[in-house]
């Protein structure tokens, strides 16, 4: 255990001698990764520094297992610029969650978002009076999520919600790690719950809505979406892409379209490639060949190895045979 110690010892003094040598300034900023929920990350990201039109890394970087990062600009790499003095771009990882580029500025704290869904994160307005042991059984059940572990995860929300009952970011969560063993029927208890606690938590829509989907209950769909939409929530395109589905399914194509249009919209990263060829579809139905073309296109483009690309190219061909016919 001593050898570790020292070993990590070494290492901090070499990383403090990296800053050090590569700033001319001794000023040290300090900012803080967070993964979603606002809480510590479960390991130490990577952070890397960017590099400069100088090919030279625009800062140095020490990143501590809590999240913590202290930084100090290169100032070899740039012109100095008194707007600009603590601006440090990075690409920071961690396993389980979004690789993310990202901009350090003093103080500035960094969120993390899971991989999966895509869809955003908002800090429910009841985890800010969580008590301590909730909140540390949380943290558990997140960091065992963002590994794939799910009984474990779901065990530690379990925890938090007893704790905790009003604690709807824990039972949002417990309802994703229910669902992804295949627990259905527990996951939608789960997210009831968490709307129940705090209805304007809108990423318990999306997951309610998305199960909703799955086990065909198109109604539940709409009723859940169109919920979320009252409180307009541009951060989460999967409540409109949803919303968008449920309209096309009971065949309301003009309802279908605005929410498609707006999931495409507020999907700024192309994170919900099939909202494109949720709307070639629209537009099929609307006999605006040339439009369904162009969207079934940019699915391709943003999902060229999607399950159904096969089938997606020949409804492209077939349109396009259609059009050469009118002409």
């Amino acid at each position: 255990m001593h050898e570790t110690g020292v070993s990590r010892q070494a290492l901090r003094t070499a990383a403090m001698g990296l800053l050090l040598s590569l700033t001319a300034s001794g000023q040290i900023y300090h900012a803080k990764i967070v993964v979603e929920g606002d809480t510590p990350t479960p390991s130490a990201p990577t952070v890397i520094a960017k590099l400069s039109t100088r090919l030279v890394s625009m800062c140095a970087l020490n990143v501590f297992g809590n999240g913590t990062v202290e930084y100090q600009i290169n100032w070899r790499s740039r012109d100095y610029d008194v707007h600009d003095a603590d601006s440090c771009p990075v690409t920071i990882k961690l396993a389980g969650y979004r690789t993310m580029d990202a901009t350090l500025h003093s103080g500035a704290v960094i969120v993390l978002k899971r991989m999966g869904d895509h869809e955003g994160s908002t800090v429910s307005m009841t985890s800010l009076n969580a008590p301590k042991e909730a909140r540390k059984a949380f943290e558990k059940g997140s960091a065992a999520m963002s590994e794939r572990r799910w009984t474990a995860a779901e065990k530690s929300f379990e925890k938090a919600v007893e704790q905790y009952p009003q604690y709807a970011q824990a039972w949002c969560d417990l309802g994703e790690a229910l669902h992804a063993q295949a627990k259905g029927k527990e996951a939608r208890a789960a997210w009831d719950k968490a709307l129940q606690a705090d209805p304007k938590y809108l990423k318990t829509y999306l997951q309610a809505a998305r199960l909703a989907l799955e086990e065909g209950r198109t109604q539940d769909t709409l009723e859940l979406t169109d919920r979320a939409l009252e409180q307009k929530p541009f951060e989460f395109p999967g409540i409109y892409f949803f919303n968008a589905v449920a309209h096309f399914n009971l065949k309301q194509m003009d309802a279908a379209e605005k929410s498609v249009r707006a999931a495409i919209e507020y999907d700024g990263s192309h994170e919900i490639p099939r909202a494109e060829s949720l709307l070639g579809s629209v537009l099929v139905h609307r006999g605006d060949w040339k439009g369904a073309i162009e969207h079934f296109k940019k699915y391709l483009e943003y999902s060229p190895q999607a399950a159904d690309a096969g089938n997606v190219k020949q409804q492209i061909a077939a349109l396009e045979r259609r059009l050469s016919s009118e002409h």
